[in-house]
């Protein structure tokens, strides 16, 4: 992400009896924000309060052609299918969310960013950044990791994508830790 600028404008000032001249210095600082798709524990509103002390929810929306995935913690995978779609959270954070992102994430070892176009509620397209998963772990999520997506989607007004993208997607992981 991209860092602050700032351009600093000096304006001349006299005093009320004229005498004597100051200036005062102007700054102009210009902090550059970035939209973040966020589609697993990311869309918990009280987590994010934390992660994120900069961040905007700006809506919700969802990934179109791909498919979220439990790994112990999820992901989003391209699916050649159009009509797979991951719900997601829309948000504008500061370069300093990024960076406490990063951290958060393991970048890059464990999760990499890529740049992702998400259709919003209002049918807009925007274009943000995505954590997806870099090392692939066999298991399911824990049962609380699990429960607070499946919260943050009810709190998010997603509650009927609970049992047509979450729960699938916990099954299927289910079913990969039996084959192995």
């Amino acid at each position: 992400g991209a860092g602050p600028s700032a351009r600093a404008e000096t304006l001349p000032i006299r005093d009320v009896a004229g005498s004597r001249g100051f200036q005062i210095h102007l700054i102009h600082l210009e902090v550059f924000t970035m939209k973040y798709i966020a589609y697993g524990s990311n869309m918990v509103l009280s987590q994010m309060a934390v992660r994120c002390p900069d961040a905007k929810l700006l809506g919700t929306g969802c990934l179109a052609g791909a498919r979220l995935e439990f790994f112990c913690h999820a992901t989003v995978e391209r699916s050649a299918l159009k009509s797979d779609r991951v719900p997601v959270a829309v948000w504008e954070i500061s370069p300093r969310d990024e960076r406490l992102l990063d951290f958060y994430e393991g970048y890059p070892q464990y999760y990499i960013k890529e740049a992702w176009p998400a259709r919003m509620e209002d049918g807009s397209e925007v274009h943000g950044m995505l954590y997806r998963m870099a090392l692939i772990r066999e298991m399911p999520p824990s049962r609380e990791y699990y429960r607070a997506i499946a919260d943050a989607y009810r709190k998010m007004g997603l509650p009927e994508q609970i049992p047509l993208i979450l729960e699938p997607a916990l099954k299927r992981a289910q079913e990969r830790t039996k084959k192995c």
